[in-house]
């Protein structure tokens, strides 16, 4: 499995307060979920009225479908941004093998009712 992360740093200039910056920001968003069909969240700079930082991971069996789908957000990004006000000042891009042998897990069994009484209630429900 192949993990894609990108993070796209933004400049808007014509915010002047944090209502307009997540606005700007939210245009962003949403364009990209609509046309790539990805999540990208704000993960950085959320006090800031004239930055931005977005950011995304993606994952796929192929290294080359991570970062094809990462250039396909970046590109979105890039045009909602110009259309929105902004400019890219930065963009960060990398996909890396995940190779971490998954570990067991086992469940609980499911409890049953009278798992979960305290003993002085037990008295009560007999």
């Amino acid at each position: 499995m192949y993990v894609g992360l990108a993070k796209i740093s933004l400049v808007i200039g014509e915010s002047h307060s944090l209502k307009q910056k997540r606005m700007v920001v939210r245009r962003i968003k949403d364009r990209v979920r609509e046309r790539v069909g990805v999540i990208v969240a704000e993960v950085g700079e959320q006090d800031t009225w004239q930055r931005a930082e977005l950011g995304c991971a993606v994952a796929s069996g192929e290294s080359q479908v991570a970062g094809e789908l990462l250039d396909n957000v970046i590109r979105v990004t890039v045009g909602a941004a110009i259309d929105g006000g902004a400019e890219v000042a930065a963009i960060a891009r990398d996909v890396a093998p995940f190779t971490k042998q998954a570990e067991p897990f086992a469940t609980k069994p499911d409890r049953t009712e009278a798992d979960w009484v305290p003993d002085e209630w037990r008295e009560d429900l007999k």
